[in-house]
């Protein structure tokens, strides 16, 4: 959105494509009412029954949308006016409700292109909330978080975002920063009358406890990374241990094959499921043991790949005979905290003895199950989400980064501080130690869009993403 074109009216179908019950044509600008007002009608017949310009902020008024060049009904509609700058824009914006067939809106759409607006951009209507100032760049990224949350946990990450929690954080560490930028700068300019500098350990002291806050917001992207992206949850196991119907139990659903022959499963295969609000990349994998078959070999190496890289591994032994040494070696190649041990084939006798996995690998979780009964899964579903949640922190009382931009941007502020606490310590000028919080503040305020520090391509390609009409 260049400046010459900042000022237009823009209008835009805010509603999904396709047949519906509703369907909603969306304005905003200064002639946002004006072009509305024209075609506009509390009459069947069209005949003007008075201007909308007259109307009070947050109404919504009965009629017809009519086509002024015949005078015709196109639709039965709701009108909403808002005024500025109580609107998601600032502007003035309008909202026109009428059926959600697809003719009907694009008819919507032609009669206000033709009254005076123009067709929004992707995400232009967030892109002016953020532009003036009812959003940081923050919120109006938790605004495409909110639409695409698929899980109850992720939406309830965009909603903590659109409020304002990340942003908080992240102002409260950039005005501390600002802070100490000002008293090294200070004694750079007033030296001559007489202001004494900060000591460098007073300077470095404060640059270690910034360090720390803006390490936790770093740590916490890790928690963010999973919620946003989806936990990558892999069943591993030796062949005919169950994974497949553990896959299967899981998913309620039968979508890998099972049968008692090894080596059935030779791909990935991959579904998402949700076990208490938490999203997961559900993943069955080929029995992992040696095999000739060059096929079977393949998907023998996509699943140890995959498992080295797994967020949760559900580790499945058969718990009706005795541990194989596979298993033993898959024990000492996961990662403790990151796995469940699942016992399977509960239903069959005699269950081997637990005690020796649980006395070699004690910080592992464990439970007893039947895929193929059912019996136990709904504990594993606990223990699995017991899990997440302790590695999430239980998602409250501290802010958690989920955008990839936020992180990168911390990770170069720490590494401003990191040159700071080394300039400050090793006894340099003032002027170096502020030429580097300086560089943290920048980079704290393009996260934010503060003070003017981004740039048009980072407003782009944040609201590219958004469609047309939000």
């Amino acid at each position: 959105m260049s400046a010459s074109t900042s000022h237009d009216t823009i209008c835009a179908i805010a509603t999904p494509l396709g047949t519906g019950g509703i369907g909603v044509v969306r304005l905003s600008g200064a002639e946002a009412v004006a072009i509305a007002g024209n075609i506009f009608s509390s009459r069947r017949d069209g005949t003007p029954a008075g201007d909308l310009q007259q109307t009070a902020s947050h109404t919504v008024h009965h009629g017809w949308l009519v086509d002024p060049s015949s005078n015709e009904a196109v639709d039965e509609v709701l009108v909403t006016v808002m005024r500025t700058p109580r609107s998601y824009t600032r502007e003035d914006v309008v909202e026109i409700s009428g059926h959600g067939g697809p003719r009907v809106l694009a008819k919507m759409l032609e009669l206000c292109l033709a009254a005076g607006a123009r067709l929004a951009e992707p995400g232009e209507f967030t892109k002016r909330a953020f532009l003036n100032g009812r959003l940081d760049l923050t919120q109006a990224e938790a605004v495409m978080a909110l639409i695409h949350a698929e899980s109850e946990v992720a939406h309830r990450l965009a909603l903590r975002q659109l409020q304002g929690e990340v942003a908080g954080s992240i102002r409260a560490i950039r005005e501390a920063l600002i802070a100490l930028l000002a008293d090294c700068e200070a004694s750079l300019d007033f030296v001559e009358h007489g202001i004494r500098s900060l000591p460098p350990e007073r300077v470095a002291e404060r640059v270690t406890a910034i360090q720390q806050q803006v390490a936790t917001l770093i740590k916490s992207a890790e928690t963010g990374a999973l919620l946003r992206d989806g936990v990558q949850t892999v069943i591993a196991g030796r062949p005919n241990v169950g994974k497949s119907s553990l896959f299967n139990r899981l998913l309620n659903n039968n979508r890998a094959i099972v049968t008692p022959y090894p080596g059935t499963t030779r791909d990935l295969l991959e579904e998402t499921i949700t076990i208490d609000g938490f999203p997961l990349s559900l993943i069955d994998t080929a029995g992992l043991r040696d095999s000739p078959d060059p096929i079977e070999q393949e998907g023998i190496t996509r699943a140890g790949r995959t498992l080295d890289e797994a967020d949760l591994v559900l580790l499945v032994l058969d718990g009706s005979e005795p541990l194989h040494a596979d298993d033993w070696a898959l024990l000492s190649r996961v990662k403790p905290e990151r796995t469940v041990v699942v016992f399977n084939k509960l239903d069959l006798s005699p269950p081997i003895d637990q005690t020796a996995v649980e006395a070699r690998r004690p910080a592992m979780a464990t439970v007893s199950i039947s895929a193929m009964q059912g019996t136990g899964c709904d504990q594993l579903k606990t223990v699995i989400s017991r899990l997440l949640t302790e590695r999430s922190g239980g998602l409250s009382g501290r802010a958690i980064i989920s955008a990839a931009r936020h992180q990168q941007a911390l990770q170069a502020t720490a590494e401003s501080l990191e040159r700071a606490q080394t300039a400050a310590t090793s006894g340099l000028s003032h002027e170096f130690i502020a030429a580097d919080l300086n560089d943290a503040v920048q980079q704290l305020g393009a996260i934010l869009g503060a003070d003017g520090s981004f740039t048009e391509e980072i407003l782009d390609n944040i609201f590219k993403q958004f469609c047309i009409g939000k």
